[in-house]
């Protein structure tokens, strides 16, 4: 938990934050809505869901209760509200939240989804995004005879098993998309240097090389899901593409994955806390992670028991812009500079784009995470086992980060890679404990296998993230990664999108 806090006090991500199922149920409010339309059915597996949630520790509302009391038309944000079958326009329940990031809305029909045979991934993502549009809901739940499924915005179609008992499926897979809020961070929170990046006077002239390969691979295999336009999709009506449009902070649309590269940074070899001569000092107890000596940062890390100081340079990273197409890049506009500066999330922007033009991704959490926690294990490793090949990989040329909704292969592996995540709770990006799993489970990951791998062979991780899709981080760069991918998927049995919740793989 401590590592925890750490990277959420980094990101100025404000906590408590639950991080396991359970703590994430305690956390949950839920309201059911009056019923649009009533069927033995719906009728059944509304009361089948209302009790599991109440077994698992869910605080469910009666709506009155639900209901903000200076007015009460509104319901109370930090409440899911629970809508049953497809509604009339002017009865649903989104015109009743008084958030639209903070009142998720589940909405539950009968059918299958409406998703066509055989599909592409890109056939399953559109269909999806199509069922959230035009019925103004976070979260659609189909009831059929013998099964019921969830879809969320990541893409992913989750299949569960007897609706009649659906508890366990409801605890661990349910809840956490629940609990765990898609919000990306406020454009307030993020400091923007307009105007300001330009590849090839700062000397990127190959990584951006590397990011146009990258995305040609990416683009013939397929595996990269392409950008969905809110133009296409089907609404209700006007009201409801505006509503749709503000809650993706009038984005033109919703592209999936992102290609990021970490410049290479000063890293040193890793203090034990009890041997920290002099000079290492808190700089204030309201942030006890973060100490100071000669006007260096350093971080209190825990690891292996033990208790560590790493010195915290500025991360800068390349990444791919927030929509884009990442698999058509343009490179003077799709490509900006990213960075943990200061102490503040900062984004140099493209010197042809404004601020505006470079919305905060739904991923910047994780990346940063994964980009911290980079370092951190560079420096654990510089003082366990020096000289190992990731802490000079980004010393020297930096590391790779790339991101896709598909799942590595057990049988396909990478030599000097680690993997970790599938074991934890299925949260969707853009959320604090997408963030904290990037961070913490990387360094958890390192400390059990340090009695059995040699750390100078350690070149990155492999972070599966359930329900979701892959972070693959480390020493190859973005063109190899793609091409290791495109590898396994042509000699595995296919491993895109979920669509079972059987499907995640386990550790």
């Amino acid at each position: 938990m401590k590592n925890a806090n750490l990277i959420f006090d980094l990101l100025d991500i404000p906590g408590p934050v639950p991080l396991t199922n359970k703590e994430m149920a305690r956390n949950l409010n839920v309201t059911f809505y009056s019923p649009h339309q009533q069927t033995e059915k719906l009728d059944q597996f509304s009361g089948a869901l209302k009790q599991a949630l109440t077994d698992s520790g869910v605080n469910v509302l009666p709506f009155e209760e639900a209901l903000d009391k200076n007015n009460e038309y509104r319901i109370k944000p930090g409440i899911v509200t629970i809508e049953q079958g497809e509604g009339r326009d002017e009865e649903l329940a989104i015109r009743r939240v008084s958030s639209l990031y903070h009142n998720p809305i589940v909405t539950i029909l009968e059918g299958p989804p409406p998703i066509p045979p055989q599909p592409t991934l890109q056939e399953i993502l559109d269909s999806i995004v199509g069922v959230l549009a035009w019925n103004l809901t976070h979260v659609p739940i189909f009831v059929e005879d013998h099964r019921w499924s969830f879809c969320t915005m990541n893409g992913a179609v989750i299949e569960c098993n007897n609706w009649e008992h659906p508890h366990n499926d409801v605890i661990d897979s349910l809840i956490p998309k629940l609990a765990a809020q898609v919000v990306p961070p406020s454009r307030d929170d993020i400091v923007y240097r307009e105007h300001i990046f330009d590849p090839v006077k700062e000397g990127h002239e190959s990584h951006i090389r590397d990011f146009m390969d990258a995305a040609k691979i990416w683009k013939q295999n397929g595996l990269m899901l392409a950008h969905t336009s809110i133009e296409d999709l089907n609404y209700r009506n006007t009201f409801y593409k505006r509503i749709v449009s503000a809650y993706l902070d009038h984005r033109t649309g919703m592209s999936y994955g992102f290609l990021v590269k970490q410049l290479p940074t000063e890293v040193k070899p890793a203090i034990e806390l009890q041997k920290a001569e002099n000079g290492y000092q808190r700089i204030s107890s309201e942030r006890p992670y973060l100490y100071h000596n000669n006007g260096q940062y350093y971080v209190n890390v825990s690891f292996a028991d033990k208790e560590y100081l790493v010195y915290l340079p500025e991360v800068w990273l390349l990444s791919t812009r927030s929509g884009c197409n990442k698999t058509d890049l343009k490179p003077d506009r799709d490509i900006l500079k990213l960075g943990l500066y200061n102490g503040r999330i900062t984004i140099d922007t493209p010197v042809k784009l404004s601020a505006k033009m470079c919305r905060p991704s739904y991923d910047t959490y994780a990346i940063l995470a994964h980009a911290i926690g980079n370092v951190i294990a560079a420096s654990l490793l510089e003082n366990l086992s020096p000289g190992s090949i990731f802490s000079k990989t980004l010393k020297n040329k930096g590391l790779s980060i790339s991101h896709w909704h598909g799942y590595p292969d057990h049988h396909f592996p990478l030599q000097g890679y680690l993997r970790h995540g599938s074991t934890n709770p299925p949260v969707s990006c853009s959320t604090p404990q997408s963030a904290s799993y990037a961070f913490t489970v990387k360094l958890n990951t390192l400390k059990q296998h340090l009695s059995e791998f040699d750390l100078r062979q350690y070149r990155g991780d492999i972070h599966v993230e359930p329900h979701h899709g892959t972070n693959i981080t480390g020493c190859m760069n973005l063109s190899e990664t793609a091409e290791w991918v495109d590898k396994m998927h042509s000699n595995s049995l296919p491993f895109g999108e979920a669509t079972h919740a059987q499907q995640v793989e386990s550790e």
